[in-house]
This record gives structure tokens, sequence and C-alpha cells, in this order.
């Protein structure tokens, strides 16, 4: 089989805010961002409602 992977911060499933990497299947690589997302630190700072959901919900 091939690799997947899978954005955190852009989940497939559109009732989901964030990815849950224990649900993804074996051979997936989950990264927090991408060239299409801010950077980690930017994030981290923009929205703390957010992030506070993410380690809530992740």
């Amino acid at each position: 089989g091939l690799v997947g992977l899978r954005i955190q911060r852009m989940p497939n499933e559109s009732d989901l805010e964030f990815g849950i990497p224990s649900q993804y299947s074996y051979m997936t690589v989950c990264a927090p961002s991408c060239h299409d997302c801010s950077t980690l630190r930017a994030w981290w700072e923009e929205d703390e409602e957010r992030r506070q959901r993410f380690f809530k919900n992740v």
C-alpha cells in the first residue's frame, strides 16, 4: 500500500475541526501543518480559544 498524509489542522471530515491521529490508518503520516497553513508558532499565537479546543479534543 501507499503511505497517506493527513494534516491535523485540515481534516478530511467536514464535521471535525481537527483530525484525530489515533483514527488514521496504519500507513498514514500525520503532520501538524503544511505549506497551506500558518506556521505552528503563528497558529499558537493567533487564536487562544482554538488552541485550547485543539488540546481538549485531540
